[in-house]
């Protein structure tokens, strides 16, 4: 008896184990590095700062280490990068600077005294004093104290996007699309450059200083006046086009030891001797012509990033072509392996093979569990202009065909082998698609931003707006619930239902918490959940019950909402960055970036037959769940 009830106990504790083993759920980080804003070098490292955060490569070998907010990164979106004389890396995000010494990450915000977490710039002086520009002026750490300068003491704008700081120690400014010129401060003085000055134009990107003292200023806004401005203390000099630059759009600024400027276009990369013009382009093997950041190392390698000018980095991805090295002759690419397309995730769908597609913007990535996939614009997205790439939204049919909606590019449908995309020439009624579902009888619905809702039967397009009952023509979402009724979530007028013939509103009249709905979802009794700009409800057909930050959601502004099988609702935040919220019908968990989520601002969210959850976020993807039911390569 003593022996039956000691491996009874036996079997009840390996079993528990296995259970508890079973539905341990972890959180693993998937981003794309490909998407380089800015590099730094160090010896036989390039150090690059991507929207997928930072990358560190190995010259000799190509291998590379990539560092996330998992490891300790304050943001995976990297603007910026320093190396101080201690070899220390500092780096510039979205949500403040980190600095890393080859093992320990420190992170410091305005709650240290940054002047704001936005940093697009450093640079550091001879006095190893460490200058940082940001959204809200300029801060200054000489390790123990922080100063901060504003538009108060003579930036002429407070909003910085690059730094230089001249053999004389002035520290160069420069405000981007922000414009203002250019301002030069000796420690003392201010004083700011502008196009009565002799500037070229007042919207400064990047500043480079030679060794005789000049000052390069690349603009970028395309007008008249524009292009690259050399100042040699007294006198301005203006280049364009006409005398030999590619482009006037010029976004970085490099300068080697021979002395020849290297400038970044959107068209490419031109190279000045003084008095001789040569332009590189991707025909030359250049990886994208649109270049964002250019580095020079000791042996005069130019290596040039791919990603995107001024604040919209998130949509750098783009141009995800990773860094191009330049050695006088031969052209090598960087890029990492990551399968995404882009990191900016907007929309996930799981086939019935278990398929993982990802919308991003930057293509469509499917992942089967080992094998990353992406298709782009090439494939078979019909355009000419890189936003087709964007994808709002997934759906997939009964037949497995996936339908895709694409921002300006109409709908796309991928059968497995061949492509076909729908626009306003076929019958759509507006080309910016925001939102996908498929009723039982096999009808597409499509919901626009402008036009209404598109239904599809294969054959047939009709359209529903404003005029035959719908609340709002910009649809952001479409639910459809067991009876065949579809119900419409719009931008400012609520909620429709449409039964086939009749169409009902609901509105903060009838309880909505908003009529901004971005979001509805279906429980298995039938209750429709609708996320707005004011919380979330519940609508059982008679009754409303809202849900606000008092009651648990981390914001009341909530964008997604998906519900697992066990019935628990899981809400996303999108750009206001809280993270993602469960709720199971009487507790609230949230879950941020210091639980292991890639990123606070989630844009969608999947849950898989396992139960795995897929969270799609502005800088990349995070799983939470059971790693043995895919491989990691």
């Amino acid at each position: 008896m003593i022996k039956k009830t000691f491996f009874l106990l036996l079997l009840i504790i390996f079993l528990s184990n296995i259970s508890c083993s079973r539905y341990q759920e972890i959180w693993i980080n998937f981003t794309n590095a490909n998407c380089v804003n800015t590099v730094a070098i160090e010896g036989n490292y390039i150090w690059a700062g991507t929207a997928g955060g930072v990358v560190k490569w190995n010259i000799n070998d190509g291998e590379y280490t990539k560092f996330t907010s998992a490891d300790g990164l304050a943001d995976n979106i990297v603007l910026s990068i320093a190396i101080d004389s201690a070899g220390n890396k500092w780096f510039g995000t979205s949500e403040g600077i980190s600095l890393f010494d080859g093992t320990n990450w420190t992170t410091y915000t305005t709650d240290d005294g940054l002047a704001d977490d936005y940093v697009s710039s450093i640079a550091i002086d001879s006095e190893g004093n460490i200058w940082f520009g940001t959204d809200r002026g300029v801060s200054s750490f000489d390790g123990v104290n922080w100063i901060v300068y504003d538009k108060s003491d003579g930036l002429a704008n407070d909003e910085v996007s690059s730094i230089a700081i001249d053999s004389e120690g002035n520290k160069w400014f420069a405000y981007g699309f922000f414009g203002k010129g250019v301002s030069k401060f000796d420690g003392t003085n201010w004083t700011t450059y502008t196009e009565s000055d002799g500037l070229a134009n007042d919207y400064v990107s990047s500043i480079a200083i030679d060794s005789e003292g000049n000052k390069w200023f690349g603009t970028i806004t395309r007008g008249i006046k524009c292009g690259v401005s050399k100042f040699d203390g007294k006198k301005w000099t203006t280049y364009t086009e006409f005398e030999g630059l590619t482009f006037e759009v010029v976004g970085a600024i490099a300068i080697d030891s021979e002395g020849n400027i290297w400038f970044g276009t959107e068209r490419g990369v031109s190279k000045f001797d003084g008095t001789n013009w040569t332009t590189y382009t991707t025909d030359d093997g250049l990886a994208s012509d649109v270049v964002s950041s250019i580095a020079i190392d000791s042996e005069g390698n130019k290596w040039f990033t791919h990603g995107y000018y001024g604040k919209g980095v998130g949509t750098s991805g783009y141009y995800g072509k990773g860094v191009s090295k330049f050695d006088g002759t031969n052209w090598t690419t960087y890029r990492t392996s990551d399968g995404l397309a882009n990191s900016r995730i907007s929309s996930i769908a799981i086939d019935s093979e278990g398929n993982k597609w990802f919308g991003t913007y930057g293509g469509v990535s499917k992942f089967d569990g080992v094998t990353w996939t992406t298709f782009i614009e090439p494939d078979g997205f019909v355009g000419d202009r890189v936003a087709y790439n964007i994808v709002y939204s997934i759906n997939i049919d009964s037949e497995g065909n996936k339908w895709f909606a694409r921002h300006g590019g109409g709908v796309s449908k991928f059968d497995g082998t061949t492509w076909t995309t729908y626009t306003t020439d076929d019958g759509l009624v507006y080309n910016f698609v925001n939102s996908i579902a498929i009723d039982s009888e096999g009808n597409k619905w499509f919901g626009t931003d402008r036009g209404g809702v598109s239904k599809f039967d294969g054959t047939n397009w009709t359209t529903y707006t404003t005029s035959e009952g719908l609340a709002d023509d910009y649809v952001s979402s479409i639910a459809i619930d067991s009876e065949g009724i579809i119900w419409f979530g719009t931008d400012r007028g609520g909620v429709s239902k449409f039964d086939g013939t009749n169409w009902t509103t609901y509105t903060i009249d009838d309880g909505l918490a908003d009529n901004n709905v971005n979001s509805i979802a279906i429980d298995s009794e039938g209750n429709k959940w609708f996320c707005t700009s004011g919380g979330v409800n519940k609508f059982d057909g008679t009754n409303w019950t809202t849900y606000t930050t008092d009651d648990g959601l981390a914001d009341n502004n909530v964008d997604y909402i998906v519900i697992d099988q066990e019935g628990i609702k899981w809400f996303a935040y999108g750009y206001y960055g809280k993270g993602v919220s469960k709720f199971d019908g009487t507790n609230w968990t949230t879950y941020t970036e210091s639980d292991g989520l890639v990123d606070n601002r989630v844009l969608s969210i999947a849950i898989d037959s396992e139960g795995n959850k897929w969270f799609g976020t502005r800088a990349g993807l995070s799983f939470l769940g059971d790693p043995a039911t895919f491989q990691i390569n």
